[in-house]
């Protein structure tokens, strides 16, 4: 039997190799909670810069909105209203960065996927999908490049 659906608690000492790769593991993952406290970053989220910052910025931009206390005041951000908004498309845009890097298209509406072979339907529909949030992600980027320096309270 599989036991890959076990929680971890009851898995991890099937095995002698186990019960060590889980102790390698808890020291790597002490070492990035360091770095991360120290350097502002860890190892681990050099692998992927592009993963790690689709993961922190949604949450971090909803956070700022939420705490906000002012708005740049000129431009496109003169009211705190059309500040929101642009901090609004700022997140939509991390999100669907999120998605394109996750593929969640396939996955997402397709549980049996691993185990079939996909029609073509299903694969244009995904790369639809995809070319959707890549330029949902490009539009709502150039907000955040434009008021980068503006993100700040």
């Amino acid at each position: 039997m599989n036991d890959y659906f076990k929680p971890s608690y009851l898995r991890w000492f099937y095995k002698p190799s186990t019960f060590w790769k889980n102790v390698c593991s808890t020291f790597l993952w002490v070492r990035h909670c360091w770095q991360r406290a120290f350097r502002g970053y860890a190892d681990c989220d050099c692998w992927s810069i592009a993963s790690y910052l689709t993961e922190i910025m949604p949450p971090m931009l909803k956070q700022f909105k939420t705490d906000l206390h002012g708005c740049p005041g000129w431009g496109e951000a003169a009211t705190q209203e059309k500040w929101d908004y642009l901090i609004d498309r700022m997140i939509e845009g991390f999100e669907a960065a999120k998605r394109v890097e996750k593929d969640e298209y396939y996955m997402g509406t397709n549980a049996d996927i691993l185990t079939r072979k996909p029609s073509s339907e299903e694969v244009k529909s995904w790369i639809e999908l995809s070319e959707a949030d890549l330029k949902i992600f490009e539009d709502n980027m150039k907000p955040f490049v434009k008021w980068f320096f503006h993100l700040w309270d």
